[in-house]
């Protein structure tokens, strides 16, 4: 039989799970399609969300880092082990991969690369490096970024923006398996 305690940690993790469930499936993946690690920064946004909804005095600014975390997880467990785009795993901004990634002319080999992950090619080289910008510039105009000066107290609206941000990278960068679009 479980404790009052026990069952209070299992309700925090089933509300966290279906926090993340729904996020994805707003953008139409499965949680199973995610690296462990963009798994765990999704646990770990879904837990500050909660912490700001039951306080509201709380920033956003954890919210909104868990996020971008999530990103660099994915790229780096993704399109980072492709050849030739191996930047995007290394240490490194978002907005300096956005820029690298900008300037990067991509190849017929680094093209059919992308391509035969599921990943469409054209994603990776027009929408990914804005949408990575975007989103490292809320990150660094709110202060949450790394060191977590704050410059701007983070609300709701940085939140929500970054929230569709992630989506939308994720969306193009986590490789839909045949079966889902059937």
């Amino acid at each position: 039989m479980l404790n009052a305690d026990d069952e209070r940690k299992r309700e925090r993790q089933r509300w966290r799970r279906e926090h993340v469930d729904r996020f994805l499936a707003e953008i139409g993946l499965d949680h199973d399609a995610l690296a462990k690690s963009t798994k765990e920064q999704l646990d770990d946004w879904a837990r500050e969300v909660k912490l700001v909804e039951d306080q509201p005095s709380s920033n956003f600014g954890d919210v909104v880092l868990h996020l971008c975390k999530a990103v660099e997880s994915e790229l780096a467990s993704g399109l980072g082990r492709i050849e030739g785009l191996k930047f995007l795993a290394a240490e490194g901004t978002l907005g300096q991969k956005a820029r690298t990634l900008n300037g990067f002319r991509f190849e017929k080999a680094t093209n059919q690369r992308i391509s035969s992950r599921g990943i469409k090619p054209g994603f990776v080289q027009s929408d990914l490096a804005r949408l990575l910008r975007k989103l490292a510039d809320l990150r660094s105009d709110t202060g949450a970024a790394h060191g977590n000066v704050e410059l701007q107290s983070v609300n709701e609206q940085d939140a929500e923006r970054a929230r569709q941000l992630t989506g939308g990278i994720l969306r193009g960068i986590v490789p839909v398996s045949r079966e889902k679009s059937k």
